[in-house]
């Protein structure tokens, strides 16, 4: 596959054709908003190095160990830059624990011999990414089924090793949604992949029209060809001129969304 990114758009060519978006989670469809963002390519541009690589561990971890901070990447909610040529399948991005709305803590206790409640992260049937800081503390990302868990692990000196682990609660007022992120964490070790259940399809058919919508926009392309790329040929052209402005008010509506999400909205789709 050939990726170009244009200089001038801070997109590369046919996001929407080029990259299915199958199985994206919010952190996936945060990505393909930010990589079309012109100012973000600027600074992965000027950024040295472009591109860190990651290691994968005997558990099939993915594992990115950073030696220093990035500041300029850490403006965008990354640890480190991520190449705006790839889509969200081939492309790691690391977000900062900062930018995410919220994160399993847990501390890693070294684990008795009687102990039952023992753990590794191979334990968790699902796709991890990690990243450790210049803190030492891993961020730990699982993902499956459209969903994900990013887990802040202290105390976990070995990435690969056994832990017995204590979780931590925070803000009274968020106990629901720490539970239900608890819930997902827990999912992740049922052996059944449906176990999983994924978000809702009306909401990732949403964001889907809304980066067509963007791209088409940062191509040039009007309003009804927006929307004859969304909907159809057959649906425009019975409806467009119609007494009713649905279909117009809605592609100006995608248009303004993804350009949002483009423009820093990218951040509310982060768990």
């Amino acid at each position: 596959m050939n990726w170009s990114v244009n200089s001038k758009q801070g997109q590369s060519d046919d996001h929407a054709v080029s990259c299915p978006t199958t199985g994206h989670d919010g952190g996936d469809w945060a990505w393909e908003f930010l990589r079309r963002n012109a100012d973000y390519v600027a600074d992965w541009r000027s950024s040295v190095p472009q591109h860190l690589p990651c290691i994968t561990l005997n558990d099939g971890t993915k594992l990115l160990r950073l030696r220093r901070r990035f500041p300029q990447a850490e403006k965008w909610g990354l640890y480190a830059f991520a190449d705006p040529r790839l889509c969200a399948h081939l492309a790691t991005a690391f977000w900062h624990a900062n930018a995410l709305k919220r994160v399993v803590r847990l501390n890693a206790r070294k684990p008795n011999e009687a102990e039952a409640n023992v753990r590794r992260l191979a334990d968790f049937n699902a796709e991890r990414h990690a990243v450790i800081g210049v803190d030492g503390v891993p961020l730990v990302v699982m993902k499956r089924n459209g969903v994900r868990v990013p887990l802040e692990i202290h105390g976990l000196s070995v990435v690969t090793a056994a832990f017995t682990p204590v979780y931590e609660l925070h803000d009274l007022d968020d106990l629901t949604a720490q539970a239900e992120l608890l819930r997902r964490l827990q999912r992740f070790t049922d052996a059944d992949f449906r176990a999983v259940q994924r978000p809702s399809l009306a909401a990732d058919e949403r964001l889907q029209q809304a980066l067509i919508a963007l791209d088409e926009s940062l191509k040039g392309k009007t309003y009804r060809q927006i929307a004859i790329a969304i909907f159809g040929e057959k649906k425009v052209t019975e409806e467009w001129h119609s007494h009713s402005q649905f279909l117009r008010d809605r592609t100006r509506r995608l248009v303004a969304k993804g350009t949002e999400l483009m423009k820093g909205g990218y951040r509310g789709l982060l768990a």
